[in-house]
């Protein structure tokens, strides 16, 4: 007799009892894992409510930085600095160039701010807001 008959019956059981196996163990692990879902109220919530505490960090630090002292790179002083310093050195196109820079980022600032109080209510409106059932 071949030995290629007698392994494949072999093969196949042994293939059987691993797929009923983890048939087994996906329905007994699928409880337990809808179960672990359920506790965290704010899993349920929508998408931006997840995301307004990030969000307010980010437009918190960026204000901070607009706002900061001419020794904190990124502040609208400190590019007031270096437009003073280039019109020193009578540096016309660098002193341009720097202007608008300083000319976007003083639009930016009350931008920034509405944003924040936009998302002031936007925290507001979430903390009103109900879990969805059954997600």
């Amino acid at each position: 007799m071949s030995r290629r008959s007698t392994t494949a019956p072999k093969r196949f059981a042994t293939l059987g009892a691993l797929a009923a196996l983890t048939t087994i163990a996906a329905l007994a692990a699928a409880p337990a894992a809808q179960a672990g879902a359920m506790p965290g109220a704010d899993k349920h919530k929508p998408g931006i409510c997840k995301r307004v505490p990030a969000i307010d960090t980010r437009l918190g630090k960026a204000i901070d930085r607009l706002n900061g002292a001419a020794a904190v790179k990124g502040s609208i002083a400190h590019l007031q600095e270096r437009i003073a310093t280039a019109d020193k050195l009578n540096r016309p196109a660098v002193k341009t160039y720097l202007n608008d820079k300083l000319a976007t980022r003083q639009r930016l600032l009350p931008e920034l701010q509405k944003r924040r109080t936009d998302l002031a209510s936007v925290k507001t409106w979430c903390d009103a807001q109900q879990p969805a059932a059954g997600k």
